[in-house]
């Protein structure tokens, strides 16, 4: 088993470590009391599975087929003049934000960061694409709107007058807790 596995292989690893440890316990009682001591090593084990999954299922992430898969359809859109990736001050969205980026890299697009949201947007929360004019988006930022909502990463188009022409920007803001 690995550490990086599914949440739920690891929660049933958990569970599998608290039988057996009370396996052991039980066992402690008739034979030998050094099995009180591997009872408490499972235990701490299936503590530490148990974290790991939770840590798991709490951070947004992209397995290797949602990786390659994206690569593959980003390929297939036209790239943006210029790619900004921001990241909530957050450790989860900063590693989130990283993931994307590779992938933009992979697919042969422009992207440059990961940088710090300003103060205004470190406490967002989702993906924003922004673009300069919000009136007249470049067509490459509904399309790539449309291909990240394939894959679950539900974007919300903003409006950043700072930017250049053609150009986009990717904020990932913490991750939304509903």
């Amino acid at each position: 088993m690995r550490w990086d596995e599914s949440p739920r292989l690891l929660m049933i690893a958990s569970v599998a470590s608290a039988v057996l440890g009370a396996a052991f316990v039980l066992a402690a009682i008739r034979d030998h009391a050094g099995y009180n001591v591997g009872a408490a090593l499972l235990a701490l084990l299936g503590a530490l599975f148990a974290y790991r999954a939770w840590e798991l299922s709490t951070h947004r992430r992209l397995d290797a087929t949602q990786h390659a898969q994206l690569v593959l359809r980003l390929i297939e859109l036209p790239p943006p003049a210029d790619l900004r990736i921001v990241a909530a001050p957050d450790g989860e969205a900063v590693t989130f934000a990283r993931q994307l980026r590779e992938v933009f890299l992979e697919a042969g697009w422009p992207a440059r960061g990961v940088y710090r949201a300003a103060d205004g947007n470190a406490g967002s929360t989702g993906l924003f694409l922004a673009v300069q004019d919000g009136e007249d988006p470049p067509g490459e930022t509904l399309r790539l709107l449309v291909a990240l909502s394939e894959f679950g990463l539900h974007a919300v188009k903003s409006t950043k007058r700072s930017l250049p022409d053609r150009a986009l920007e990717l904020l990932v803001g913490r991750r939304p807790t509903a």
